[in-house]
């Protein structure tokens, strides 16, 4: 059985309805194991994640998402919101007949989530745990409003959730709350199994592929603060496209220039690496030479990797789609990433000031 650090009466929430608070403890577990880490926190003035919003549909996919929650909650001493967006009368809280009222609705949600919280030992009765079940046509702007309404920092789901009526997070939805979330979100696709059935949901290592761009370097405070909490090895990483010349010019010349595109990106690299390295962090650094997307996931995509990247939101009134490079890691990697959309570097830079 899975146990999750996340300790009861942590932190004082309101639970909904009611109106009432709880008393407030000191976070001491978090505290106690952020000190045994081997290297220095980063000095901020708040953990990196305070508040997780979780969209649960309770499908595998939604399921094993659950755990990395959990694991993030119960290292940073979040609060930890699970939201159910019920689309129809057909939804999983109730299969076919007419549709409850909002009460019921909330009270089957909170039941399913004592089953799926009791492998880690959590409860929806525990301080640091809310549960939200509202009903509506599209999800992903109502976890999207949500996320605003409780000031999230962190948004998780996985990546394959029902299909048809019953779909919560699947495919253009989950990709929807990428290109809208106020806060950075994590997605989970892992399918792999081990051999007594259970998934493996430990990150040994944090992979941020980088492009220089303010994007890459909000994404990149972000795996600053998360590397001391996981105690584990960071890679930066680049990937420079061989130039496409004409044929009138030789071809050493394009090898040229991709050798010292090559040798200036680790000088980035490196650079960028420092607040990292300052902190004792294991870093290291990979400049590959090849096709972005296909060379990214190629080395992102494993299991037990925390890939941290940035992509792009909205712009003003225009819809932009997810960058392919983002798009496709996301789809294809088996272990969890880290999306910082655009819209959250504002928080990163007043979080770091």
């Amino acid at each position: 059985m899975l146990r999750a650090g996340l300790g009861r009466g942590s932190a004082s929430l309101r639970t909904e309805g009611d109106g009432s608070r709880r008393q407030q403890k000191p976070l001491l577990q978090v505290q106690t194991a952020l000190q045994s880490l081997s290297f220095s926190i980063p000095t901020i003035p708040k953990l990196v994640f305070q508040t997780l919003l979780f969209a649960h549909d309770f499908s595998p996919s939604s399921n094993r998402a659950l755990a990395y929650a959990v694991d993030v909650a119960s290292r940073t001493g979040a609060t930890l919101h699970l939201m159910h967006v019920d689309q129809t009368a057909e939804g999983v809280l109730f299969e076919g007949g007419e549709a409850p009222p909002s009460e019921e609705l909330q009270d089957r949600f909170e039941h399913r989530c004592r089953t799926s919280l009791s492998p880690y030992d959590l409860s929806p009765d525990d301080n640091q745990v809310v549960c939200h079940a509202v009903r509506g046509v599209s999800p992903a702007p109502l976890l999207v409003e949500r996320a605003e309404e409780i000031g999230a920092d962190l948004l998780v789901t996985g990546t394959e959730g029902r299909r048809g009526a019953r779909r919560l997070v699947a495919g253009s939805v989950a990709e929807e709350v990428l290109r809208t979330a106020p806060c950075p979100v994590l997605t989970v696709r892992q399918r792999d199994e081990t051999e007594d059935g259970t998934f493996n949901f430990e990150v040994e290592q944090i992979v941020a592929p980088v492009d220089f761009s303010d994007l890459a370097r909000a994404a990149l405070q972000h795996v600053i603060q998360l590397a001391p909490l996981y105690n584990v090895p960071v890679k930066l990483m680049h990937v420079v496209e061989d130039p496409t010349l004409p044929s009138v010019y030789e071809a050493k010349s394009s090898k040229v220039q991709a050798r010292a595109a090559e040798q200036r990106a680790e000088q980035e690299l490196r650079s960028m690496g420092e607040p990292l390295a300052e902190k004792g962090v294991p870093v290291s650094y990979l400049v590959r030479r090849g096709e972005t997307t296909d060379t990214v996931v190629n080395t992102t995509g494993h299991r037990g990797t925390l890939t941290v990247m940035g992509t792009k939101g909205l712009s003003g009134l225009r819809r932009v789609m997810l960058g392919s490079v983002t798009e496709a890691v996301i789809r294809e990697s088996n272990g969890p990433v880290l999306a910082v959309p655009a819209s959250a570097q504002a928080s990163t830079h007043q979080t770091n000031e």
